[in-house]
């Protein structure tokens, strides 16, 4: 199980969302399904993540259809948000595999140092 950084529950909800309508428990199923069960965020996180977007106007609650569920989509300010989030993960991926690079070498496994070194390059680390 992985413990992913803040924000990534943000960036995953907007891209899912992106591209299909779904509810707070579709959602963290889908999480669970792309990361081959390596992430299951709880529904504390998932529903807070829901009502922070849409508070901000990025995701609109459809009507509801199935008694209760609630369902959500993108809005078009969320998909400038979408754009923005997406631009800042090149620089994210970056500064993490070079800390990487360097926790590794601390630790004495230049050989993992050098494999970082060379996933780095094609993103121009």
């Amino acid at each position: 199980m992985i413990s992913a950084p803040k924000g990534v529950l943000r960036l995953a909800a907007l891209k899912l969302l992106s591209e299909s309508s779904m509810s707070g428990t579709g959602l963290a199923q889908e999480i669970g399904r792309v990361t081959a069960g390596g992430w299951r965020p709880g529904p504390g996180s998932i529903y807070l993540v829901l009502s922070d977007l849409l508070k901000k106007g990025l995701i609109t609650e459809l009507p509801k259809r199935e008694g209760n569920v609630r369902r959500y989509v993108i809005s078009a300010k969320g998909k400038d948000e979408l754009s923005k989030l997406k631009g800042r993960v090149e620089e994210d991926v970056k500064r993490q595999l070079k800390l990487l690079t360097l926790y590794s070498s601390l630790a004495g496994r230049d050989d993992i140092g050098a494999k970082l070194n060379g996933v780095t390059d094609p993103i121009g680390g």
